[in-house]
């Protein structure tokens, strides 16, 4: 087994459970969507969390010529992939719960903004430390990743945090194509 294939499975491991943490809560809101409230924005962080393990592991896999096992390639993984592990599950109410999603995501936005602000911003300290930080597109794009859901911190409204969320899903989806 070479070097990126053995970090390789760490780190989908850890992706594919945030993907199975949003399937099965996908399937949970299915499941209670007439006694609970499903609303806008845990469907939209849903999807971002699938986008965002999508952008990973695409970017990840760019990279297979350069990995090397060690405890920092893998601290550096566990950096980038814990927060979306983490939101997968944050995301939704436990079972049992009456609260509408909407309401949850309200009452937790902030940690779950911030848990979805932590990848590129690991990202952005990654590479300012490496002296890679450069104005080009792939930085950019990840800038406005670790602004964006900073942003919508501020901003209370349901309205605007729906909109902030839509626009960080479509943000997403081009940077999976780029």
């Amino acid at each position: 087994m070479s070097a990126f294939e053995f970090v390789f499975t760490f780190y989908s491991l850890m992706l594919g459970l945030a993907a199975a943490n949003v399937g099965t809560g996908f399937a949970d809101m299915w499941r209670d969507r007439r006694a609970i409230q499903v609303g806008v924005c845990a469907p939209l962080l849903a999807a971002i969390v699938l986008v965002a393990t999508m952008n990973l592991w695409l970017r990840f896999w760019r990279s297979w010529e350069g990995v090397e096992v060690g405890p920092w390639a893998l601290i550096t993984l566990v950096a980038y992939a814990l927060p979306l592990v983490f939101l997968s599950r944050a995301m939704f109410p436990g079972a049992g719960s009456t609260t509408s999603l909407e309401d949850h995501f309200f009452q937790h936005r902030r940690v779950m903004l911030a848990a979805l602000a932590a990848t590129p911003g690991f990202s952005l300290i990654w590479y300012a430390a490496q002296g890679t930080l450069m104005p080009d597109w792939p930085n950019a794009w990840l800038a406005i990743r670790f602004f964006a859901p900073l942003a919508l911190m501020a901003l209370t409204g349901r309205t605007a945090n729906r909109l902030g969320l839509a626009l960080i899903l479509v943000w997403m989806l081009v940077g999976l194509f780029r």
